[in-house]
């Protein structure tokens, strides 16, 4: 996910339909997770997962082979899909397993083990192709075959460990034992209704609030990949250590903010994580100003810490509002608007990036948005000031001197 939409750049897209991949995967990642959350609360999680990671085994493998702006749509459909099938499920499974008190540190523990063995094998990969191409003008030899290691060799080697990565998913998977399950058919026919969630007033008002600074979000998406490709030319290894960077930074909080969710609640620490967020897209200013790349590490910081915070304490926050039996069904919610908003922001930034990139050239489009989508995302975090908390005050000393 981290490369694709490099890549789009890479091969030539324009910015209005790179906004269009961003937001048809923003979309369709969140558009039938409501549904197959609840699928997940009736059936099970097991072969749901497993079906989820069949879809991401099989899209990126024939990217490999074939470049061209018509299949990278059909790619970012079926893989947002696959998307949308594994979040809500696996969501669930973290809340089948865990309780309030201690949900926090074990979804934050978990989550960053992902993240941190994901920074290694990209780091290891950017540093043997930049070592190939320092020594050895990007020529591999191996006994008799000769390999040039090009820019399109080396995403195409992504993409097939991405595949490789689902494999070992669907192995994994089928080991697994099950977290949802029922003692008969009529426990399982009790399990409500979707549109239950409508009458949770607390659930509306935080699904509208995150709705809209997803929205925000997003409107900085699509030019991130044009600042990496486009403006600061950054090769393949060098586009690894931004996508590293921004891991490890997102897989050390975690851990951290797990613990502190547990201990202080969810609000503070979903106020924390977005007013973090706000300020990613002017951390940006001083690598477009100066042209040095490696000032884009500041926003990786920026962005990995808010990321970080947030994907803990609103996957815990979710968890803590929904029933025991709705828990795929609200987090697929949960996703579904923010899908939805997230698909509106990034197809109207890439309309807007072209129009602009056109009249005042990419030096000023990419300075400008950052701080105009500064200043929206500032506006749309106040929103998260009136949410409740959701943690049980008996598990939160701290609340309940506060109650």
């Amino acid at each position: 996910m981290q490369f694709f939409s490099v890549f789009a750049r890479f091969i030539g897209v324009t910015a209005s339909v790179l906004g269009f991949l961003t937001s048809i995967r923003n979309l369709l990642q969140g558009l039938f997770q409501g549904a197959i959350g609840n699928l997940s609360d009736r059936f099970g999680r097991k072969y749901i997962l497993l079906f989820g990671f069949v879809l991401s085994f099989l899209i990126p493998i024939p990217l490999i082979f074939y470049h061209n702006t018509y299949f990278l749509i059909f790619v970012a459909i079926i893989q947002a899909f696959s998307v949308s099938i594994i979040i809500p499920t696996w969501n669930a499974v973290l809340g089948d397993v865990t309780e309030p008190s201690n949900r926090g540190t074990f979804i934050g523990k978990i989550t960053s083990i992902g993240r941190l063995i994901s920074v290694s094998v990209t780091l290891a990969i950017a540093g043997f192709f930049a070592f190939i191409a320092a020594r050895h003008n990007s020529i591999l030899t191996i006994g008799k075959w000769t390999i040039t290691i090009t820019e399109e060799f080396q995403y195409g080697f992504i993409f097939a460990l991405a595949a490789f990565n689902a494999l070992l998913c669907i192995i994994s998977v089928l080991f697994l034992k099950e977290t949802r399950t029922f003692v008969d058919q009529e426990k399982r026919n009790q399990v409500p209704k979707l549109h239950v969630i409508s009458r949770d007033k607390k659930f509306r008002r935080f699904l509208l609030v995150n709705s809209l600074f997803g929205l925000t979000m997003s409107l900085i998406w699509p030019i991130n990949p044009i600042i990496l490709n486009d403006y600061l030319k950054l090769d393949f290894p060098k586009v690894a250590v931004m996508t590293s960077s921004f891991a490890v930074f997102i897989g050390v909080t975690m851990i951290m903010a797990g613990k502190i969710v547990d201990k202080i609640g969810r609000k503070p620490l979903i106020i924390i994580a977005v007013f973090t967020l706000v300020f990613f897209p002017v951390s940006m200013i001083p690598a477009i100003l100066t042209g040095k790349w490696w000032l884009l590490l500041l926003s990786r910081f920026v962005g990995g810490v808010g990321t970080g915070i947030n994907m803990i304490a609103i996957n815990a926050y979710t968890l803590d509002l929904a029933p025991n039996e709705l828990f795929g069904g609200y987090s697929g919610i949960r996703e579904t608007f923010y899908g939805i908003a997230t698909f509106a922001g990034s197809l109207a930034a890439g309309f807007i990036i072209d129009a602009m990139e056109v009249r005042y050239g990419l030096y000023i489009t990419v300075l400008a948005l950052s701080i105009g989508v500064t200043l929206l995302r500032m506006f749309a975090a106040l929103g998260f000031l009136f949410i409740s908390e959701s943690l049980p005050i008996k598990n939160n000393s701290n609340l309940e001197k506060n109650d």
